[in-house]
């Protein structure tokens, strides 16, 4: 287990828990404060072991907290920080004492429910740039009455932070450029080519050799109504405005200048706790917590992909001569524009928490048995307004109109090069809502005490029942249901409603069995058993057996096994079907993109022949597959989602072994010295997920061998096929199945030491701790299919599943020293974060990759007490503005926040007033 202490939290200088929490070597960040681009609306979710978010059960002071997403995650932002004593993280083992939904393990926040009197405290923030912006206030109140017997705490507390563009840094101004342009591209249809003496008698007027712009390529717009080479020359390209820059890969759009690299965020909540000692055996307690919190992500303007009539008045002469050229001259064609005139597309959230519990503790009255029996009711509500989407029935009106639109919006809609005016970006934008709600009742009782005494110690018992329901709502508004609106999703969106209920009962015993011999100080073996039956699943078990062997004074060997079940979440069995447009990235970087572009691996090499042959069996046209470009990182086309109500629940099996040295020396040197290494292993078995569109497409052309015949018959190449006319992917079915194993196994190493220097007679004494978590990453492999090899994700960064973007770094660690004399502490912290490969180069056949550098942080901080109620506190972090490390198939600014540090050099400094 890995402890935080509330002081530690203070010194960071953060306002958000994930920014402390993420540095853990046992966390792998998750959606936090840095997640711009994730559509969660500034929710923050803790994911253990890289095993995710849904398998991280979330407690504070050891209770169940509401789940904030239909996945089942918990927003930490609900937790009054204000009052966080500690916050204690237990990874593996831990289902058959929390909850059966534990797989990765356990987070704990315990508040501190005996503070008393008057505290407040304020502390701000910027970095050394000059932006983002912190500040962070607080007021905590608590009072004992009834001579003692009672005691009330009251906090309040406000948060802000501001965001940071992608154009204030350096490695994120230029954002993982998009091949969908604001000045629109011509997408060549392979059914109905134009001549290449068409092509060359436009290009040969720009100064083209004839033949060098083929009959098959995509062309852009020029403003002036010209046109360009969409592919790698360029040619002809003469706009360097409306967000366009030329690269390696051609014309491309750069979204930097209108998204953000961090998210802002506000957040105010009250929280109160008051106890009561009825009598010498019971107490009743009372707690109510209430959070909002609000936040605003950006995103680059959508692109879509029209189909447009001859006809449009727009259509620029040199276009005319090229599409009258093709065999059905008269037919409609393609274009493909992001409408960079409508602006960026915008996501406000507002989210609001309701928590309240009642419950009663006390003593049995027969020896050491105590009680404890609780009710709590807790609801998440968040609403977000989407902004800047497009109507797709009014851009189709625009677009079919004999007069190009001029008759609804003034000037009509010209698609071909120039920006849309104000009147008819006005007439295709639209805005939406949607909301979500998630709801939990729980009741629980816990019994607990010594049922006799053995001659090795007490034989200790627990036993304790629980109900929980679980709800969880969507609601969408009119527009998005009628699939009117493109702007984050390219279908109708439709509601989601499920409930999960639970009865649970569990029984722990601690049973010693040998104590104060040779080599066995004590030995002793604690067991868990925890049964929950679930409304729609039934029954399932979850147990646990551990070990723990103390060979001599401050030397204990331990390990365990371990049994979790996790049924699914209610997005993953209830979420209906609908469509979706997922990112697989661009041609040329790993595995990433289309593997029938001519510009990426898969068309070079010696599999290149094989390739070709697999992309025309699958619909690509052969009169365009030597020219063929997947105009777009995103499938327009898409796929289709949703849940599966057939889905099983999860096993997952953990194994440790660890020891632990205190060795308890009666020296003011090595006293308080503890250290600890422990090995786990967890194995999760029909792993609830989705495969991703990427890891199809990659399985499907043998990126990792599973199709070596390259055979479109191949499973893989059966879950999506292609348009038969322009060759592009769609069709993709992604919803949930129980798929193959994660396995996962490391060492955490852990070193925990204070020195009192006043007792070592050291010169000018005080005090001296050190604090250390180092892990070192064995393995994390991951079996798509049940009988496909696994592949190994261990020392990678990238998509190792379809739902998030992880970093599996092989070695990471975090080292605190802090020094104390009188009122005076000063700290520094050390942060390391190994090196990594692209996972978008994982399981390739190749041998090749991108890897990122290894990157190192240092931070400091001072804290003074300058009166008995008065302290200041200063710090920096990252004080060798170390840049962060960037890799090429990621596009939200080139890098992953969360992981890095994406700010810079920062400062902060606080006050605290007591009373």
């Amino acid at each position: 287990m890995v402890s935080i202490d509330g002081a530690q939290l203070q010194q960071t200088g953060s306002v958000t828990l994930d920014d402390v929490l993420n540095r853990l070597p046992q966390i792998v960040p998750s959606r936090g404060a840095t997640s711009n681009g994730a559509l969660l609306g500034g929710i923050t979710t803790l994911d253990l072991r890289g095993l995710g978010s849904n398998r991280t059960l979330v407690l504070q002071d050891f209770h169940r907290l509401p789940a904030a997403i239909s996945l089942g995650a918990v927003d930490i932002n609900m937790i009054p920080s204000a009052l966080i004593e500690s916050v204690e993280v237990l990874t593996g083992g831990a289902s058959a004492a929390y909850g059966s939904d534990a797989v990765a393990g356990v987070v704990n926040f315990k508040l501190n429910h005996k503070f008393t009197g008057l505290k407040l405290d304020a502390q701000t923030g910027i970095t050394g740039r000059g932006d983002g912006f912190t500040a962070k206030l607080s007021a905590t109140g608590g009072v004992e009455f009834a001579d003692g017997r009672g005691h009330a705490i009251l906090a309040a507390s406000y948060d802000y932070r501001r965001g940071i563009s992608n154009l204030s840094r350096e490695f994120s101004r230029i954002s993982r450029p998009s091949s969908a342009l604001t000045t629109g591209t011509y997408v060549a249809n392979g059914a109905n080519l134009p001549s290449q003496n068409a092509v060359n008698s436009v290009f040969s007027g720009y100064g083209a050799a004839p033949g060098s712009v083929g009959a098959s390529r995509n062309l852009g717009f020029n403003a002036d109504g010209s046109l360009f080479s969409f592919q790698t020359d360029s040619f002809n390209f003469r706009d360097s405005g409306f967000g366009l820059i030329t690269s390696g890969s051609g014309v491309r759009y750069n979204s930097a200048g209108v998204t953000g690299l961090t998210i802002p965020l506000k957040r105010y909540g009250l929280y109160g706790y008051t106890d009561f000692e009825i009598s010498d055996a019971a107490t009743i307690y009372a707690e109510g917590n209430y959070q909002h919190y609000s936040s605003t992500a950006d995103y680059a303007p959508l692109s879509t992909t029209l189909f447009v009539p001859l006809s449009n008045p727009f259509v620029p002469e040199a276009l005319k001569t090229i599409l009258a050229s093709r065999p059905n001259p008269a037919a409609n064609f393609s274009v493909t524009r992001r409408f960079a005139e409508i602006g960026p597309r915008l996501q406000n959230s507002e989210t609001d928490v309701y928590q309240v519990r009642l419950g009663a503790k006390g003593n049995v009255g027969i020896g050491d048995w105590t009680w404890e029996i609780s009710g709590q009711y807790a609801r998440n509500e968040t609403d977000r307004s989407n902004l800047n989407g497009i109507s797709a029935s009014a851009l189709a009106t625009l677009v079919s109109a004999a007069d190009g639109g001029r008759a609804l919006c003034a000037g009509g809609l010209n698609l071909f090069g120039l920006q849309a005016n104000s009147a008819c970006a006005d007439y295709i934008r639209r805005s939406t809502r949607e909301s979500s709600v998630s709801k939990q009742g729980m009741v629980e009782a816990n019994l607990q005490g010594s049922l006799l005494t053995l001659p090795a110690g007490p034989l200790k018992f627990a036993l304790g029942a629980d109900y929980r329901s679980d709800t969880f709502g969507y609601e969408p508004d009119n527009a998005l249901k009628s699939g009117d609106i493109i702007s984050f999703q390219s279908s109708a969106l439709v509601p989601v409603n499920g409930n999960i209920k639970a009865k649970e009962v569990y029984a722990e015993l601690s049973l010693p069995i040998l104590h104060d011999l040779p080599l066995i100080r004590a030995l002793d073996i604690n067991l868990g058993y925890r049964y929950s039956d679930y409304q729609r699943l039934g029954g399932v078990s979850s147990y646990r057996a551990e070990a723990s062997w103390e060979l001599v004074r401050g030397l204990r060997a331990r390990g365990g096994y371990a049994r979790a079940v996790r049924v699914p979440s209610i997005q993953e069995a209830y979420a209906p079907t609908s469509r979706s447009s997922p990112t697989i990235g661009f041609a040329g970087t790993g595995g990433q993109g289309d593997p029938c572009d001519v510009g990426g691996a898969y068309r070079k090499g010696s599999s290149a022949a094989s390739v070709r042959s697999l992309c025309v069996a699958q619909g690509v046209p052969a009169a365009i597959v030597d020219n063929y470009v997947f105009s777009t990182s995103q499938l327009i086309e898409g796929g289709t989602v949703g849940g599966n109500i057939n889905l099983e629940p999860e096993v997952a099996d953990t194994f440790t072994i660890g020891a632990t040295f205190d060795p308890h020396i009666a020296s003011p040197w090595f006293s308080r010295l503890t250290l600890s290494a422990d090995y786990y292993n967890i194995a999760i078995k029909g792993a609830v997920g989705t495969l991703s569109a990427t890891s199809i497409i990659q399985k499907c052309y043998n990126f990792d061998g599973s199709n070596a015949s390259y055979s479109p018959s191949n499973y893989y190449c059966q879950l999506f096929d292609r348009n038969r006319s322009t060759g592009e992917i769609g069709g993709l079915q992604l919803n949930n199945l129980n798929l193959g194993n994660i396995k996962t196994s490391g060492i955490d190493i852990a070193l925990d030491w204070l020195v009192d220097l006043d007792g070592a007679n050291f010169p000018g004494g005080g005090k001296l701790q050190i604090n250390g978590s180092v892990t070192r990453l064995e393995s994390f492999k991951v079996q798509s299919l049940p009988g496909d090899a696994a592949i190994e994700y261990g020392g990678s960064i990238g998509y190792a599943d379809a739902t998030s973007v992880k970093a599996l770094p092989r070695w990471k660690g975090l080292v605190s020293v802090s020094y104390s004399n009188g009122p005076a502490t000063i700290g520094a912290q050390y942060r390391y974060v190994d090196r990594m490969l692209d996972a978008s180069y994982v399981g390739g056949t190749s041998g090749t990759g991108e890897y990122t550098s290894a990157k190192s942080y240092v931070d400091l901080s001072l804290s003074m007490e300058v009166a008995k109620s008065f302290e200041y506190r200063m710090g920096v972090t990252n004080l060798t503005d170390t840049k962060p490390a960037t890799f090429s198939s990621f596009d939200q600014s080139n890098t992953l926040p969360g992981v890095y540090d994406v700010f810079g050099t920062s400062f902060y400094a606080g006050v605290s007033i007591k009373w």
